[in-house]
């Protein structure tokens, strides 16, 4: 019983493992934090709103790349210790943890980053900058279920 037990640990473990795109793949799940390109979208802006965000970006991607390249490390980490033998909650338990402490710090940086942005632009550069920001959102999940909807494989016909 344990030993089956083990064996389909193993199994479900090396699905899962084989299921994530290799390190490096274009592939990622999901998009890399970065501040929005809110020059590229907002016109009029004056030249001392342009340098003051960029420098606001610049600071957010300084931030938040430290911070997801020690996510990604500690995500190895993570799944080579799940794909060893016996009990590995010890190490394991505190590597999760510390990969959700690294999201929520993620999430915290790029927060803080769209509130200095909005303290940059005027009310009109405001509207037109979150218009964009919506209409982005919205083609990237149109792009991401269509991807979806391609990558899944056909349904079966059924047998009569």
């Amino acid at each position: 019983m344990k030993r089956s037990i083990t064996l389909l640990l193993a199994i479900l473990m090396g699905t899962m493992l084989m299921a994530q795109p290799p390190e490096g793949s274009q592939h990622k799940k999901h998009r890399r934090p970065e501040p929005p390109k809110v020059e590229e979208m907002v016109s009029n802006l004056s030249s001392l709103q342009k340098k003051r965000l960029e420098g606001i970006s610049e600071n957010c991607k300084k931030q938040t790349t430290k911070l997801q390249k020690e996510l990604d490390e500690t995500r190895t980490q993570i799944r080579n210790l799940m794909m060893q033998d016996g009990d590995q909650s010890d190490k394991l338990f505190p590597l999760i943890d510390r990969e959700s402490s690294l999201q929520a710090q993620i999430a915290k940086e790029m927060y803080r980053t769209r509130v200095q942005i909005d303290q940059v632009l005027t009310e009109e550069q405001l509207t037109e900058f979150r218009a964009r920001c919506k209409a982005d959102r919205q083609k990237h999940h149109q792009d991401t279920n269509r991807e979806k909807q391609h990558n899944r494989p056909a349904k079966k016909a059924k047998r009569q």
